[in-house]
């Protein structure tokens, strides 16, 4: 693995290469999005430094209730180890205040989905019996991000929260889920890496392993370039390339009900299937005119697709898009890898 501390640029260093072709390989088509995000709320109660939520132009508001069940219906129904993450480009504990989120997880629950993962930045931890909440929720991981180990890097890097209300809580629900001797839901300490915290890299790993909790170090990533934010270890005019693990994989809805074509499209300027349309179709059915936008109409590039492949969702070969992609070039590359650690 490529030691992300480093801040190497990592679509030119050999062994993330590697790393990054043998995700690719293994890459397969799928009737049914193996991940789902659904955006419960596009509110945020941060400002972070390296997110372009504080850019974000379109309204900020929760999903309707309605809306949330019949996709969960679905889900269960159709696909019940579909990873759902109740969450997209907000912050779900929000809905924490009169229970509206474990009401809604309670739900997707009862309608037979089984993999609910849930990420946070942790704020709200210490209100309203969130801690109690989760650990009693269905949930399968709870991730919290949280990007600095001190109190000077943490309120750097993630703007507005406080690093005493934030790091004692998580403590606590830790604590809590070690007391009650839970398998479910395990805890992840996320720590995305940028030239502000790759000094606490080490010691932020040795701090959570100590308390129980999983640590994911992954790069600092970009959304889509579509704002201001930049990471330096992205090099955007790489002649690297592979299909898009995001692309082939996950499906993200707005919280207005707008299907996104690529995964990390925060502010939806490419929906193919939008928020007049969704509530009437079945998820599947919005999956494979997704899959068969994110390839048709990437770049100004047409790739042959048939009205049969976008009916039932059957994708061209990966090898195809991927020569389709080399011979076009970065220059006119409107799905940049998004790397998943």
């Amino acid at each position: 693995m490529v030691d992300f501390a480093r801040l190497p640029k990592h679509l030119e260093d050999d062994t993330r290469q590697r790393y990054l072709l043998d995700i690719e390989r293994k890459l397969t088509e799928h009737p049914f999005p193996p991940q789902l995000m659904v955006e419960n709320t596009s509110i945020c109660n941060l400002t972070c430094i390296h997110c372009s939520h504080r850019e974000l132009i379109r309204k900020k508001r929760h999903m309707e209730r309605p809306l949330w069940n019949k996709i969960v219906e679905e889900v269960g129904r159709e696909s019940p180890q579909t990873e759902i993450w109740p969450t997209f480009y907000g912050e779900a504990l929000i809905m924490g205040y009169k229970s509206e989120l474990w009401e809604r997880l309670d739900y997707a629950d009862q309608a037979g989905c089984k993999n609910l993962v849930l990420n946070s930045n942790g704020t709200l931890l210490d209100r309203w019996d969130n801690i109690d909440r989760i650990l009693n929720s269905p949930l399968k991981r709870f991730i919290l991000s949280l990007d600095g180990l001190s109190k000077e890097t943490f309120e750097l890097i993630r703007e507005k929260a406080k690093w005493e209300e934030v790091y004692p809580a998580v403590e606590r629900l830790c604590a809590e889920r070690i007391r009650r001797r839970q398998k479910y839901p395990a805890i992840v300490a996320q720590f995305s890496v940028m030239r502000q915290n790759a000094h606490e890299v080490d010691a932020d790993r040795k701090y959570w392993n100590a308390r129980g909790a999983e640590v994911k170090i992954r790069p600092m990533l970009e959304w889509t370039a579509t704002g201001t934010v930049r990471t330096d270890t992205i090099v955007h005019d790489s002649q690297f390339r592979i299909a898009c693990p995001w692309g082939n994989n996950t499906m993200a809805i707005h919280q207005d009900g707008s299907v996104v074509a690529c995964a990390v499209d925060y502010e939806g300027r490419f929906r193919p299937v939008t928020s007049r349309t969704l509530p009437s179709r079945r998820r599947g059915a919005a999956w494979a005119s997704g899959c068969a936008s994110r390839i048709a109409n990437t770049g100004g590039t047409t790739f042959p697709i048939s009205a049969r492949d976008a009916a039932t969702g059957r994708l061209p070969a990966l090898n195809m898009r991927r020569k389709a992609w080399k011979a076009r070039g970065p220059s006119g590359t409107t799905m940049r890898l998004m790397p998943r650690i």
